[in-house]
């Protein structure tokens, strides 16, 4: 008698990293648009009049380059993925840009009256920092490269803060299929990665960085949405049902559910938020 082995598929997909989005309010969308063309050199490269979810009334989208989207919606009900908190304490993760001259921005950035922080070492020892992006307060975070031959903001690393590295490792390794790139845990922080959509040798780095004992602790919707694509449809409903079979904490899906783009987030054991999307042509 011969015995047939199945091999399990791996329930959780391969996730590329998609740039992102910043949420914007609806009337403030074209003054958006100018403060990051101004201040981070930033294009226009695409601007369409479309409905990210089917629930919608109306809905904008600005393409920025480097797979960055601003995204407004007029809605008459809370909708599952697009939406974020305002006036309230900022996430523990920082969506970072590379740029020279750090000194030299951060200095321009003050003189026009936006909100900075000082600049510091990040646990791995670059210079960062942090500044409030348009009227709305938007947190953002510079990172120096002073390899760069141009000015303005190119894309950087994803920062994530965590209260336990070694368990959050393992979460997102077995939750998101995250590779360890570099463990420097005993300096607090770890380097992480996912494939990138845009690239097909490079990883996107994502570094989980230890938290402060007294750092707020809970959910945050902030409105910088980091995201990661799953490619094959089915895997990404799949995944979705995956995740809340394991007690991952999941918003339903959005977007328009018959064809066309979906999305939904889950929170890591932190209240971090992550983002997956597909996107199949209307």
């Amino acid at each position: 008698m011969t015995t047939i082995q199945t091999v399990k598929a791996n329930p959780v997909p391969a996730l590329f990293y998609d740039g992102g989005e910043i949420d914007v309010l609806w009337d403030n969308h074209d003054l958006a648009i100018q403060w990051y063309v101004t201040f981070m050199g930033w294009e226009v490269r695409r601007k369409e009049w479309w409905w990210p979810d089917q629930r919608v009334q109306n809905g904008r989208m600005t393409h920025l380059g480097h797979g960055t989207w601003l995204n407004s919606v007029m809605t008459s009900q809370k909708l599952p993925f697009h939406y974020a908190e305002r006036g309230s304490v900022d996430p523990h993760l920082r969506w970072c840009w590379r740029t020279k001259n750090l000194q030299k921005v951060h200095d321009h950035f003050t003189e026009n009256g936006i909100r900075v922080t000082d600049l510091y070492l990040g646990p791995d020892g670059r210079q960062y920092f942090d500044f409030w992006a348009t009227a709305e307060g938007t947190r953002l975070t510079a990172r120096e490269d002073n390899t760069l031959k141009s000015k303005g903001f190119k894309p950087s690393i994803t920062r994530i803060g965590v209260r336990d590295l070694r368990e959050a490792s393992k979460w997102y390794q077995e939750y998101v299929g995250m590779k360890v790139n570099e463990d420097s845990i005993e300096d607090g922080f770890l380097y992480m990665s996912l494939s990138d959509n845009f690239s097909d040798t490079n990883r996107a780095a994502w570094m989980l960085e230890q938290l402060p004992s007294e750092a707020y602790s809970g959910i945050i919707n902030g409105p910088v949405r980091p995201l990661t694509l799953i490619k094959k449809r089915q895997d990404f409903f799949d995944y979705h049902q995956y995740l809340r079979d394991n007690g991952v904490e999941c918003g339903d899906v959005g977007g328009h559910l018959d064809q066309g783009r979906v999305l939904f987030h889950f929170y890591d054991m932190d209240g971090n938020r992550f983002n997956v999307t597909h996107c199949k042509p209307l």
